[in-house]
């Protein structure tokens, strides 16, 4: 049975500095999507509990759309943080996230607003097990030389998955 986390834009929490906007798409619909800065790294995260039953290597499958630019790539970094019971981390002043793993897309849709996909690898999953309380943190890593697209990104959903 596989196991997955489909994280929306309206459950992120956001640090108190760069972060993506919270907006909407679509002049009727009001799509809410998460719209990831060109030139500012920004971070949200989600956060929850691992279910029993999770193994193999997990998937986080980032769905996005341009909001403007419609060539060159983008790059996502998605980091977790597990906390067992028991664990000598104080959550009310620290964070200890694993090494990031990361992704991107070498070339974005041609046309802004159409939706494509991120497929990363969580090889570096900071040792979670069931019952953990467990934090994704998604970032664009504009830093990074695929990260080329003008424009933000927007961030329709996030998947995460485990390999049962």
């Amino acid at each position: 049975m596989t196991t997955r986390f489909v994280l929306t834009p309206e459950s992120a929490q956001f640090p108190s500095a760069n972060f993506p906007q919270l907006t909407t798409i679509h002049s009727t619909e009001r799509i809410l999507v998460l719209a990831f800065d060109p030139t500012t790294q920004e971070t949200c995260q989600w956060r929850g509990i691992a279910p029993q039953g999770v193994t193999g290597t997990w998937t986080a499958i980032i769905t996005y759309a341009m909001a403007s630019g419609v060539s060159g790539g983008v790059a996502f970094d998605v980091s977790v943080q597990a906390v067992s019971n028991g664990d000598a981390l104080d959550i009310d002043a620290s964070v200890s996230f694993d090494t990031v793993n990361g992704g991107s897309d070498a070339s974005v849709p041609g046309t802004a607003g159409y939706i494509e996909q991120i497929s990363i690898t969580l090889n570096n999953m900071d040792s979670v097990s069931a019952g953990d309380w467990i934090t994704f943190r998604v970032a664009r890593d504009v830093a990074d030389a695929n990260d080329t697209a003008a424009g933000d990104a927007y961030v329709l959903s996030v998947e995460v998955r485990d390999g049962a």
